[in-house]
């Protein structure tokens, strides 16, 4: 039977060996019905007393499961099975997770044709915040700024970029990119075009 209570719940499951601290930019943009499994292994057992500040910060709930098990894809299937126990205690929830590794995909695909919510994200802000932005979003704000095409196309691809590497928190992500826009355009003409990409960056 399902578990009632947990309905609508997101669980975001974090390959910590695959994708380390940067698949949890954007924890602190999650809500306190959101939950955070993370798995880890010998191989990557490191949190920095940083890090540990950061996931104190947010709102969701943030677990830990050691994979203790030796072996080449150890952590992988534990994972994975995790992933079918959450679908068997309640149908409803929608599970992330958060890994570049490929493998995962035959877990997404056989959950998807039986109906469950399982989506692939490089970190947890593709899921929750600015990743989405498209390049036609970025060169459409920038119209009203006096730029040349290549110009344009140079500050979406630094956006684009800085979102996709993301960074341990929002504050940090929008310095990064107004510190690369800086590098290229200097400072006075950054402050125009920084002003109108900065709603985008969220």
């Amino acid at each position: 039977m399902g578990d009632k209570k947990n309905k609508k719940k997101n669980y975001y499951l974090v390959d910590y060996e695959n994708v380390h601290k940067s698949g949890l930019n954007g924890i602190e943009e999650l809500r306190r019905t959101d939950t955070v499994i993370i798995f880890y292994s010998e191989n990557a057992d490191s949190l920095s007393f940083e890090l540990h500040h950061y996931l104190a910060q947010s709102k969701a709930v943030v677990k830990y499961i050691k994979v203790d098990t030796e072996g080449k894809n150890a952590l992988d299937f534990q994972l994975s099975s995790y992933i079918g126990y959450l679908i068997g205690r309640n149908e409803h929830c929608k599970c992330y997770i958060v890994s570049n590794d490929k493998g995962y995909h035959n877990v997404r695909d056989f959950w998807k044709k039986r109906d469950a919510k399982i989506r692939m994200v490089s970190c947890i802000r593709s899921q929750t915040g600015s990743t989405g932005v498209k390049k036609s979003n970025i060169l459409e704000t920038l119209q009203e700024i006096s730029l040349n095409e290549e110009e344009k196309n140079l500050i979406a691809e630094i956006v684009k970029q800085q979102l996709k590497t993301g960074a341990p928190q929002l504050s940090r992500l929008k310095t990064n990119i107004n510190n690369e826009l800086i590098h290229h355009f200097g400072t006075e003409k950054t402050k125009t075009i920084y002003a109108a990409i900065k709603p985008l960056i969220k």
